[in-house]
């Protein structure tokens, strides 16, 4: 237990990356609407429609350097499931005021969050199609990992690798394709959401650092029509959900483990310990103003349950009935890809099992 407490005590808070004095009218983009809207950081409405030309951006987040934990990590532990924690969406376009008082998530998203497949990683809404443009949150119809990368000033020298340098930063990426007589790029994530972060964070800036002449251009890639492409695609998704289903039921597997020795008094209340032990981190690192933080029951922190009891019934049910029909001996429990991916991810689909 001592070697986790250390462990946990070296969390930074997160960086302010950008001085709140500074913060004013004059900050705000040239007004081509009549409304400014700053979720999206844009002018609405108006003969333009906010329209405005693409320009270098003055900041930019760096994981590194800018992640650390904020009140959203009050009683979480890194690693653990999160299910209602949302990434502050400021912190990627590297200009969050609050810093480690902010009451989002300043890290990257990892394949431990689970976000509702309405809503993108920032925890704003989805639409049931695109844009026009493939600008803006996306559609919640589909899963798209994909970027499209344009308006690159030079492809010269070894473009593809300072492509790959610039957006792994923010998630492990899977692929990366340059077409060059066009200038433009596409990059897929492993995961969805770090594609919804790198999207944020890369939209109006350099593959090379300060730039300024350089302004990207970070869309939503169209989905490739060729049948060989989607299967790839439907494949690399099932593969990352059941990676995810196998360590979450690690996880399960653990915990049961951890509770027999509980329940046979090897061992005191692990919960307890967590639950003291996020809050040991989070409040002896660095002094946070009473009151900043608000009181929560800590037998409601999500890193202490995974799967809630409803999911883990229909999964044993699932097994069972698998195990009645034949299709696995006792003890060989056998969970299709698929099925993993209905649970874990949400994804839809017309198979009947």
């Amino acid at each position: 237990m001592s070697e986790v407490v250390t462990k946990q005590q070296k969390r930074k808070p997160a960086r302010v990356q950008l001085d709140p004095a500074t913060v004013n009218a004059a900050g705000k983009p040239e007004q081509t609407g009549q409304v400014f809207n700053i979720w999206y950081g844009k002018w609405t409405g108006g003969e333009y429609n906010g329209k405005a030309a693409l320009t270098h951006s003055k900041y930019k987040c760096h994981v590194d350097k800018d992640s650390g934990y904020t009140k959203a990590d009050k009683y979480s532990i890194p690693g653990s499931v999160n299910r209602d924690k949302f990434i502050c969406v400021y912190f990627a376009r590297g200009l969050c005021c609050n810093g480690k008082n902010c009451d989002y998530l300043h890290r990257l998203p990892t394949d431990m969050d689970f976000f509702p497949t309405t809503v993108d990683c920032f925890g704003r809404e989805k639409f049931a199609s695109y844009r026009d443009d493939m600008a803006g949150v996306g559609s919640f119809n589909s899963v798209n990992r994909t970027l499209y990368v344009g308006r690159i000033n030079s492809m010269s020298g070894n473009i593809e690798l300072k492509i790959n340098k610039a957006f792994s930063e923010y998630g492990e990426i899977e692929r990366m394709r340059a077409i060059k007589d066009k200038r433009i790029a596409f990059v897929t994530y492993k995961l969805e959401s770090q594609a919804q972060f790198a999207k944020e964070a890369m939209h109006g800036q350099s593959l090379d650092e300060n730039n300024e002449n350089e302004a990207l251009n970070i869309r939503w890639s169209n989905e490739d029509p060729d049948p060989k492409s989607q299967k790839r695609k439907r494949e690399e998704i099932e593969k990352t959900s059941l990676e995810t289903a196998k360590k979450l039921l690690k996880m399960i597997t653990e915990r049961s483990q951890e509770q027999n020795r509980i329940d046979a008094g090897v061992i005191e209340d692990a919960h307890d310990d967590s639950s003291q032990l996020a809050q040991i981190t989070y409040h002896e690192q660095e002094e946070i103003t009473e009151g900043d933080v608000p009181e929560e029951d800590s037998e409601k922190s999500n890193h202490i349950q995974i799967f809630d009891e409803e999911s883990i019934r229909i999964l044993k049910r699932y097994c069972e009935e698998r195990l009645k029909r034949g299709l696995v001996t006792q003890g060989e429990y056998h969970i299709p890809e698929i099925t993993m991916q209905k649970m874990v991810s949400g994804y839809n689909s017309d198979d009947d099992e």
